[in-house]
């Protein structure tokens, strides 16, 4: 307390609240807010601008440099030199001989068949014309021949009758044999026989 009397301006003074310098003091917060607005600031502008320049480089619009690439073609291996008949050396290969095994041909079979079934059918009314005739034909080597009558009345005349192809040479030597021209291969006419004689009166007069 003052030891001076109190005066008008101490009156004065004393209902008025502090003026000037006397603030009232700031919170910690609003101290402390510039600094974390640096700390928070600063690093989301240099992500940001790291994601920019990043972007830049991986742009899917850009067509990739194509990249070109070359082979060194391999060296050909060197033909061994070859001697011609003068002796002389050359690049140039043999030709080489193409051989053909040589063809296996299979020449049809004409020997008769002398094992071949063969009736003799007497058709010219002629007693023991085929029996002569099949004794002929025995006496040339052939092993089966029987000897019948004929009642039909075809052919018109001697006619000699075999089985298939087979027997074409064995029909031909038998008709040399006998002097028969008339040769016909037919299976219905020999259903029984290889071969088939039918003797008609022309055969006698021969």
């Amino acid at each position: 307390m003052s030891q001076y009397p109190e005066d008008e301006f101490d009156v004065a003074g004393r209902d008025r609240g502090p003026q000037g310098v006397h603030r009232e003091p700031r919170s910690l917060l609003r101290a402390l807010a510039p600094f974390l607005a640096v700390i928070i600031i600063v690093p989301l502008l240099a992500w940001g601008a790291v994601s920019l320049l990043n972007g830049a480089d991986d742009d899917p619009g850009a067509d990739p440099a194509p990249v070109e690439t070359t082979t060194a073609p391999a060296d050909p291996e060197p033909a061994e030199p070859t001697e011609d008949p003068e002796g002389e050396p050359t690049d140039e290969e043999p030709a080489e001989e193409e051989t053909t095994p040589e063809e296996e041909t299979t020449e049809p079979v004409d020997e008769p068949v002398l094992t071949a079934s063969i009736s003799v059918l007497n058709g010219a009314g002629i007693n023991g014309l085929a029996g002569d005739v099949a004794a002929e034909l025995g006496e040339a080597g052939f092993t089966t021949v029987g000897a019948a009558d004929y009642g039909s009345g075809s052919p018109d005349v001697t006619t000699l009758y075999y089985r298939n192809a087979d027997l074409a040479a064995t029909a031909e030597a038998i008709g040399e044999l006998l002097d028969i021209d008339n040769l016909v291969e037919a299976p219905s006419a020999t259903q029984n026989v290889e071969i088939a004689i039918v003797l008609r009166g022309d055969f006698a007069a021969r």
